[in-house]
């Protein structure tokens, strides 16, 4: 197929299942997606990947050829995250352009390689990636710090509790103590006072005595 026109056509006809894909990163294991990419027409058609993102999203094939009503199976690999860690929103771009006749198929980057070759007409599609927050294993990990931190403040709750208490039964003590005091002192002045009428009463009657 040489002119533009045919070539816009059979691009128009290559699609991708879905524009938008969210992902859920984990801190304990890479997440993987799979998609085909298919060709529903009488020609072969080369496919370039590239993410928004190359240190953080692998994809394999990141080049190809598509044979005439075929299709090619992509896989998009994301990496264990830091439970810190921000991501935002990624781009996954498809190149996509009409196989020329001097490229050999076992060479699909030299379709994409300024320095030798660039298709003039190619089409473009796109898959929004978003990530979903918390990531795996980072919920569990707050659970657990809030858990601690919960019985942190429990036992701490139990040792003022406590402290409060042993000074509520040392006030009392004091109290019952000084009340014990006080009693003594009663005590001893009804014997004092007791003593000194028993004194009078022997003298009067030792007065009578003498009369």
């Amino acid at each position: 197929m040489s002119n533009a026109e045919d070539s816009n056509k059979a691009l128009e006809q290559i699609s991708l299942p879905f524009q938008e894909i969210k992902v859920w990163p984990s801190c304990a294991q890479w997440r993987h997606i799979q998609f085909a990419i298919t060709n529903p027409t009488s020609v072969t058609i080369g496919f370039h990947l590239r993410s928004t993102r190359p240190s953080g999203i692998s994809v394999h094939p990141t080049y190809g050829f598509i044979e005439c009503n075929n299709f090619a199976m992509v896989e998009v690999r994301f990496p264990k995250v830091e439970h810190s860690c921000r991501m935002r929103a990624d781009r996954l771009t498809v190149l996509l352009a009409v196989k020329p006749e001097g490229i050999s198929r076992a060479e699909p980057e030299l379709l994409w390689d300024e320095a030798t070759f660039l298709p003039e007409i190619y089409a473009r599609r796109c898959i929004t990636i978003k990530y979903r927050r918390p990531f795996e294993n980072e919920t569990i990990k707050k659970c657990r710090k809030s858990s601690t931190k919960e019985k942190t403040t429990t036992d701490q709750q139990v040792n003022e509790q406590k402290k409060q208490s042993c000074q509520h039964v040392e006030a009392e003590a004091l109290v019952i103590a000084s009340k014990t005091v006080q009693l003594d002192d009663n005590d001893e002045c009804e014997e004092e006072e007791s003593n000194e009428d028993f004194t009078d009463d022997e003298k009067n009657e030792a007065k009578q005595d003498k009369q």
